[in-house]
């Protein structure tokens, strides 16, 4: 028998690396590899646009932590999916794309792009299968910086280095160890004790790298012995669910209530957030004098976004089991909940009260047109809370965390690294083959649903139990109220209504127009039956109401 090519070699040994689900479209470059793929045991999931095939990856590599895969074409197949792999790159996730790659040499092929310098340009790794000889060193080399620097790396697979011949007794490659977590200097965390214990409004603030650390528990205990309150970024979202003395997002899709009490704080300790102009409201969060320490083990990151009065490079999970371990010697009945005393009853019903579910806002639904918080509420309330939610990016995006609760911080996926719309379906569909059975979410607006829905056929055929939410104006609403607002016509960026429950239905969905709270009916009615196959809600929401967090952000 012949010796097995490259491609097939290669893709059993990703599959050794532990790969279990490629994503991915095929064209001439990357079929054999994706082939060589499947006979190695690795799922293949075919979508319908090379940019949701990345925004899957990405999603499903977020929510499980594997190793996973992308399988592109050359040329366009790779220009199609930079999107997709730009909002990975953008938030660190480990990702592995396979790009087929024209023959070395081949300068005159109509698929010849210099793959290296368009990856590099959007913050991904660029690696290339170099040569027959160091092919299956230049994969593991591809994944090591995936899996061990959190990088998206983009692996460069020529065709004539793909076909090649490779003997078939060579021996197994195998991963370098997973390091350690990174521990923090214990004069820092002397430092961050000596700031808890004085404080007397503390806060701590967890985002995505608290997520990743699985920090939750130990943060939740930190807050406990100091009397700390808890926030997360928008990131970390769905940390410290149920928790009352958890005041949610902090920044702009933050509750009333968590912009007061944040702004209150005299000393704030983020954990694995970087403190953007989103999470501290351009720094109108940060109180005068207050004190800012943030932990991260990416080190360009501290003090970056802003000014911290003390860094500290190390795990989240490790400095929070650090530092309760010192304040419990120095203050063992719990010293800093003394200091603090924000934490009693009426703090409890302050931060309910206060709360994006309880607050108190005006319904400007009309008979043509819902509020999208009426919407987004009432929805919250008909679906089961055992779900996982993502949502696209888009001026409606604020409304999906902050009335679409989750039950844990994995069971979120904000596609908002790179603010572009039309992530939000494919992520949903990583996020649903993530988590086998359960109900996904997704909240997208008009406009990013018709970018994305060739995969509607996707989460159909895949058989996924689905609730698509589109916050349905007929616009382009961000530019519209921007624009609007400083006078000039926006004419060109509003639309004829589009029927999104009949092309719904078209794919073999379910589809509901909502226009009142009275035509939820048909949901009530598909969640009765157990949530089967996909169902859209074509939410015709009012085109007036301008999202707060959208005027804070952007005024004239």
């Amino acid at each position: 028998m012949s010796n097995p090519t490259v491609a097939a070699v290669v893709a059993k040994d990703l599959a050794g690396y532990g790969a279990r689900r490629c994503f991915g479209l095929l064209g001439t470059a990357n079929f054999k590899i994706s082939h060589e793929l499947v006979e190695s045991g690795v799922e293949l999931i075919s979508a319908r646009h090379e940019g949701n095939a990345a925004a899957m990856a990405d999603a499903y590599a977020k929510a499980t932590g594997e190793l996973t895969l992308v399988s592109v074409h050359s040329g366009p197949g790779l220009t199609n999916a930079l999107t997709g792999i730009a909002e990975a790159a953008k938030s660190r996730t480990p990702l592995v794309v396979l790009a087929g790659d024209v023959p070395n040499g081949a300068v005159k092929n109509n698929f010849y792009v210099e793959q290296a310098e368009m990856v590099r340009a959007v913050g991904a790794v660029s690696e290339r299968l170099h040569t027959v000889g160091s092919a299956r060193e230049d994969a593991l080399r591809a994944v090591t910086r995936a899996l061990r620097d959190r990088q998206t790396v983009v692996l460069s697979m020529p065709l004539d280095v793909q076909h090649a011949s490779l003997a078939s007794n060579l021996p197994p490659l195998e991963l370098p160890p997973a390091p350690g977590r990174l521990h923090p200097d214990p004069h820092a965390v002397t430092r961050l004790a000596d700031a808890l214990l004085r404080a007397q409004r503390p806060l701590i603030l967890g985002g995505r790298g608290a997520v990743i650390s699985d920090a939750e528990r130990d943060l939740v205990a930190l807050a406990d012995a100091t009397g700390a309150l808890l926030a997360t970024s928008v990131c970390g979202h769905g940390l410290f669910s149920g928790n009352p003395w958890s005041v949610g997002i902090s920044g702009g899709f933050s509750s009333p209530v968590a912009d007061e009490l944040i702004s209150e704080s005299d000393f704030i300790l983020a954990f694995g957030a970087s403190l953007t102009q989103w999470t501290t409201k351009k720094g109108k969060l940060i109180a005068p004098g207050a004190v800012v320490a943030q932990v991260d083990i990416d080190m360009p990151k501290l003090g970056y976004q802003m000014p911290v009065q003390i860094a500290v490079h190390a795990d989240a999970k490790a400095t929070a089991e650090a530092l309760l371990a010192n304040v419990s010697k120095r203050a063992p009945s719990g010293g800093g909940q003394g200091g603090g005393g924000r934490r009693n009853n009426a703090m409890r019903e302050r931060i309910r009260a206060g709360d994006n579910h309880h607050f108190p806002r005006p319904d400007e639904s009309t008979d043509r047109f819902i509020d999208p918080r009426t919407l987004s509420k009432a929805v919250d309330a008909i679906l089961p809370t055992d779900r996982v939610v993502a949502s696209d990016s888009g001026h409606f995006c604020g409304w999906v965390p902050r009335y679409l609760r989750v039950p844990n911080a994995r069971a979120s996926c904000l596609s908002h690294s790179f603010q572009s719309v039309g992530l939000g379906l494919p992520s949903t569909i990583g996020l649903a083959l993530a988590n086998p059975g359960k109900l996904a979410v997704l909240g997208v607006g008009d406009g990013g649903f018709l970018m994305s829905m060739a995969d509607m056929e996707t989460a159909v055929r895949l058989g996924l139990r689905m609730c698509v939410l589109v916050y349905n104006d007929a616009c382009y609403a961000a530019e519209v109220h921007y624009f609007g607002r400083q006078g000039l016509s926006t004419d060109i960026v509003k639309f004829p209504a589009t029927d999104f429950a009949a092309i719904a239905r078209g794919y073999g969905a379910r589809g509901v127009t909502v226009r009142t709270l009275a035509d939820l009916g048909p949901v009530k009615a598909w969640v009765g039956e157990g949530c089967p196959g996909v169902l859209v809600i074509d939410g015709k929401i009012n085109p007036n109401l301008e999202a707060d967090w959208h005027a804070e952000h952007f005024p004239n």
